[in-house]
């Protein structure tokens, strides 16, 4: 197996994940523990988590240089992108995260072009028309699509979210072609352990833990260990082979896999709509994949950084 086809299998199961986590999350918060405990909560353990890992890898920053654009990856990429999406949607529903979130794939273009000097080619923006339909189709399919005045302050925090991934994305990518993720994103989830600290953790040390029950741990255990450690091992492995514009493509699959497991569960049916929806979203990912020429991304980034 390629080292091409490992990362987008990475990425594919990154959003498989994280397509769950819309409504796993709004199930406990804010009922049982709050937006800020709970990213303190995803924080703390995971930067532990990290540098245990890390202590059996001998790979170390070489560049102090470096150490510079992991103190602003922490701050996009954990700090912001964290607090940002817990709190947008504690005062959001999931149905307008998930339409916000199709936002990230062009933040993510213009955020490259201008960092990391990517061409804006007809054929990725033809990919990320047709990925962004094909999900909203998806999305507006599961109820109304209704921002007002209830969910704006939410909705615009989810906006702000999605702004502060695409640059943590720009900016984790030269590292990660420099460096493996573990090394990476330990310093990045320290520094950004540092600064939330102060933030959460008088919230988190008030919330009632005996007025929780297994299911909520259960809950707390898939956001801790899958939705954060993994999933940021995922995409930040596949940053390495990828480019930025292909990773952020794979968002789209979320209200894709979201679909299929309302039909499996009987919930939903498969419907022309749908299946039309599903293949305007592949489509797009194929075409933006197509386009990035993989096989030549390490010279590339190599030049880029």
């Amino acid at each position: 197996m390629t080292n091409n086809l490992k990362a987008h299998i990475a990425i594919f199961l990154a959003n498989f994940f994280y397509g769950l986590n819309y409504v796993i999350v709004k199930s406990i918060m804010p009922l049982y523990i709050s937006p800020i405990a709970l990213t303190f909560l995803r924080i703390m353990p995971v930067t532990i988590l990290f540098w245990i890992v890390g202590a059996f890898n001998n790979n170390k920053i070489t560049d102090k240089k470096d150490f510079k654009n992991l103190f602003f990856a922490s701050i996009f990429g954990v700090f912001l992108n964290m607090f940002l999406f817990i709190k947008g949607l504690n005062f959001s529903t999931p149905i307008d995260a998930a339409i916000i979130m199709t936002t990230n794939p062009i933040l993510v273009l213009v955020v490259a072009a201008i960092v990391l000097h990517e061409k804006i080619s007809i054929l990725k923006i033809i990919g990320i028309i047709a990925g962004a339909a094909g999900a909203l189709i998806l999305v507006g399919g599961k109820g109304v699509l209704g921002f007002n005045q209830n969910t704006i302050s939410g909705d615009l925090l989810l906006l702000a979210n999605s702004v502060s991934f695409a640059i943590y994305l720009a900016i984790a990518r030269p590292l990660m072609i420099k460096y493996d993720s573990i090394t990476v994103l330990k310093w990045v989830f320290l520094f950004g352990s540092i600064m939330f600290f102060p933030v959460g953790f008088n919230e988190f040390k008030h919330v009632q833990w005996h007025a929780m029950g297994s299911f909520v741990f259960l809950t707390l255990g898939y956001i801790i260990f899958v939705t954060t450690f993994l999933t940021y091992l995922l995409i930040n492995y596949s940053l390495k082979f990828l480019r930025s514009t292909t990773v952020s493509i794979y968002i789209y699959i979320q209200p894709v896999i979201s679909a299929i497991f309302a039909v499996l569960i009987g919930m939903d049916k498969f419907t022309i709509l749908n299946i039309t929806a599903s293949s305007l979203v592949f489509t797009g990912v194929y075409l933006v994949s197509r386009d990035g020429r993989e096989k030549k991304l390490k010279q590339t980034n190599e030049v880029h950084s």
